[in-house]
């Protein structure tokens, strides 16, 4: 079981995913700001963050931006409806640990985590 933190000003889209993610056993918790997310991540650090792109106020980049320089090794995966492989890659560059398009692929989310709780065990090994 996995601790994931979900970022997204849709409260449905934040309702949904954590629902999803609950029933197949992960800890799910809920930002609707990358400002909150922040918080957050420090007040009970995730395994991994699903961090929207688009948000007003501090944006998916910058939160990311953020994210990668406090914890650089916390896993983020971008969950966008931004289908540019440019801007894909650019965030792949800045950290991000994968890019996934909405609506999300919940099977492909799923062997995603399985490889970062894969990596963790070892980790804490």
């Amino acid at each position: 079981m996995l601790s994931i933190l979900t970022v997204d000003d849709e409260v449905m889209i934040c309702d949904m995913i954590a629902e999803v993610l609950k029933n197949k056993g992960h800890a799910v918790r809920i930002s609707q700001s990358g400002e909150d997310a922040l918080r957050s991540i420090e007040e009970d650090k995730p395994d991994i963050v699903l961090l929207d792109l688009n948000m007003p106020g501090m944006g998916g980049e910058a939160t990311l931006r953020e994210i990668k320089r406090r914890y650089h090794n916390l896993p983020v995966i971008i969950v966008t409806v931004n289908t540019s492989l440019n801007k894909a890659l650019e965030l792949l560059r800045e950290g991000a640990s994968d890019y996934i398009t909405k609506p999300i692929d919940f099977n492909y989310l799923e062997k995603n985590f399985s490889t970062w709780e894969t990596i963790r065990s070892d980790d804490l090994q």
